[in-house]
């Protein structure tokens, strides 16, 4: 008897929110980004969201997505779920809300998904000093 086939990732996103048309069932995604920037670490990102898209599958899946400092492996936060797959030929989209996430220092952070323990994506993303704005010479403004 062969296993079931892995789910083919089709893309996954980092945003501040995913907004859904209820009339459509269109996502829109809103403030997508790749760097957290932050006055000081350890830190808490409030809130954000994840959109992933799988296609492929058959049946149900245990998946979880995991948070990841890249530097270490080291696991910052897990959550898990099921994922299910009607049709291969279907397009499952998911879209998680994450909020209270810490951080413990600044560097590149890894977002995965694993299916059936299998990892299927992963999305990098930067925790970064905030950026210095520089104020106007007083001077200048004369």
């Amino acid at each position: 008897m062969s296993k079931k086939p892995l789910p083919i990732p089709l893309g996954m996103s980092i945003c501040d929110m995913i907004i859904e048309d209820k009339k459509t069932g269109k996502k829109s995604l809103i403030g997508m980004f790749s760097t957290v920037s932050t006055h000081q670490v350890p830190c808490v990102v409030s809130r954000f969201a994840v959109f992933i898209s799988l296609t492929e599958g058959i049946g149900d899946y245990s998946c979880s997505l995991r948070c990841i400092r890249a530097k270490d492996n080291l696991l910052i936060a897990e959550t898990k779920g099921t994922v299910k797959f009607t049709d291969r030929a279907e397009v499952v989209e998911i879209a998680l809300e994450i909020a209270g996430l810490s951080i413990p220092e600044y560097g590149y952070y890894r977002l995965e998904l694993y299916c059936d323990d299998s990892l299927l994506i992963s999305r990098k993303f930067t925790v970064a000093p905030m950026p210095q704005i520089p104020m106007p010479n007083p001077e200048e403004t004369k």
